[in-house]
């Protein structure tokens, strides 16, 4: 029998593996990815409306969740709409509203095809176009990719791996033989090191194809031990790339990590995941403008996690290996602006609104920061970080811009470093970063499963919407007259309207005057 939203579409299953040459995926299908496809010479296009759905892990030794990875040969095309997004979504089936686990072991049951619909069973994510999962489930189950019981519908399928041909400053993981390694060249994390999994490059401009009007839900699960996979991985993505209107929800790992490269990014929006919301590393160039980070009460990490390369405190802890180039180059230099970050609770221990680590550098402008431990975080070096390259010292050479922004209901509003924040805060004199009130419908945010009103003010002018500062002189930006996400208009349609599983599933409201 058909799952609700299949019952006009045909299911076609995806084998792991190659995909090459000019394919296109169509709305009247659902594609299902039995494991990690690699896109190869060629072009994948994805039609509006169209379902993709990806298998969950089988067992603890085997890494093979459904994932996409366009490699740099490749480009893919998916380009929705506001009322026909695609969905990448899990294909685990549905065992009375829990993932499906028939032998108890804790990995889930995948779908079986028999002449283009189900063997058996139906769908958990049933009905993803008008009825998306919940979060989190109504009660605890196994799961024993994590070791262990939890309510939190993520890790259920993998997610989408971009791999660009654009700069980064990750050295020393490609070797071209005779103990030289390719400068600005890496494996993407996660998957076996090979040709198909190299990203980076010397081309700024390269074009790894459109994403637009995408929801990847429910994904995160392991491509190898101890490595969860993000929502949308962006790794030496060129500028040549489009990518906006993203949507991700409950995804195990980071919502989207961009890995160096120069793509822009535009119109983000991440809810529920269990580690950072948007992560920046190795030597990013681009930019990204309006984005909505929302937490669930109960999980999540940082909001923004952003560092600039490999020498950091992760790999120092643990004594790793600097894989840093030489010369640092290229400096993280890249844009956030134009951001609502909503935290799961200010008195929550270490979890960081705007988190700046090792050789963080670039503009971070007119965004809003509500309900985390430290509003704005900018650590100090540590472990095997060189001082020159470290945040700190970045910020204080005017290498960090952060103006404009507003923190309020953090238990750390101020603006300061892990150590030596005086210096810190009299560098800030005149920024215009406020501590005020941005006065929404509902400040708290505290009932997340029946009501998100992102918008403000809801009365009046708070100040903390007062004064924008200029953003660079570039055609990718959209130019505005408020802080945040979203228009300070109480009845103009929120970009995440009709596209977004938050705003299907009627938590996230289409206007602010509801």
């Amino acid at each position: 029998m058909l799952s609700c939203s299949a019952a006009n579409a045909a299911l076609v299953s995806i084998a792991a593996g190659d995909l090459t040459g000019n394919t296109t995926w169509t709305s009247t299908n659902e594609y299902i990815l039995e494991g990690i496809v690699y896109v190869k010479n060629g072009t994948l296009t994805i039609n509006p409306g169209t379902v993709i759905r990806g298998q969950p892990r089988t067992d603890s030794t085997t890494y093979n969740p459904g994932t996409l990875v366009i490699t740099k040969t490749a480009k893919i095309n998916a380009v929705g709409t506001a009322t026909d997004p695609i969905i990448f979504t899990t294909a685990v089936l549905n065992n009375s509203g829990l993932p499906k686990d028939t032998d108890g072991n804790g990995y889930f049951d995948r779908a079986v095809l028999s002449s283009g619909a189900l063997a058996s069973g139906t769908f958990l994510d049933a009905n993803p176009k008008t009825a998306p999962l919940a979060p989190v489930a109504a009660s605890t189950y196994s799961n024993g990719q994590f070791g262990g019981n939890t309510t939190i519908l993520a890790a259920l399928t993998g997610g989408i791996v971009v791999l660009g041909d654009a700069p980064t400053n990750v050295d020393g993981k490609v070797s071209l033989g005779g103990g030289l390694f390719a400068i600005g060249k890496s494996y993407v994390e996660g998957l076996t090191e090979a040709t198909d999994t190299v990203y980076g490059g010397y081309n700024p401009l390269h074009n790894s194809g459109k994403l637009s009007y995408i929801s990847i839900r429910h994904g995160g699960a392991k491509l190898s031990d101890a490595n969860e996979i993000n929502g949308l991985t962006l790794a030496g993505v060129g500028a040549g790339t489009q990518v906006d209107h993203i949507d991700v929800y409950v995804n195990f790992d980071d919502g989207i990590e961009v890995f160096g490269g120069s793509v822009n990014l535009k119109y983000l929006n991440i809810n529920y995941c269990e580690d950072d919301g948007f992560d920046v590393d190795q030597g990013w160039t681009g930019a990204a403008q309006f984005l909505f980070v929302l937490q669930h009460p109960t999980f999540g990490d940082s909001l923004v996690e952003a560092d600039g390369h490999d020498q950091d405190s992760k790999n120092g802890s643990s004594g790793g290996v600097d894989f840093m180039t030489d010369t640092g180059l290229p400096y993280q230099n890249c844009v956030i602006t134009n951001g609502t970050f909503v935290g799961r609770g200010a008195s929550v221990s270490l979890k960081d609104g705007i988190r700046m680590r090792a050789g963080f550098g670039g503009e971070v402008l007119n965004n809003i920061v509500i309900q985390t431990a430290k509003g704005v975080r900018i650590d100090a070096i540590t472990g095997i970080e060189t001082a020159a390259y470290g945040a700190q010292i970045r910020a204080l050479a005017d290498e960090i811009k952060f103006r404009s922004n507003t923190l309020f209901n953090n238990t750390n509003n101020t603006l300061t470093f892990t150590a030596n924040s005086t210096t810190w805060n009299s560098a800030t004199a005149g920024w215009n970063n406020l501590t005020s009130n941005p006065n929404y419908k509902a400040t708290a945010f505290s009932d997340v499963s029946t009501y998100v009103n992102p918008v403000g003010p809801q009365s009046g002018l708070p100040s903390a919407f007062g004064t924008v500062a200029a953003l660079p002189n570039n055609p990718f930006f959209t130019v505005t007259t408020y802080r945040g996400a979203f228009s300070t208009s109480l009845t103009t349609a929120l970009w995440t309207n009709g596209w977004t599983a938050l705003n299907k599933a009627g938590v996230l409201v289409s206007k602010g005057n509801l």
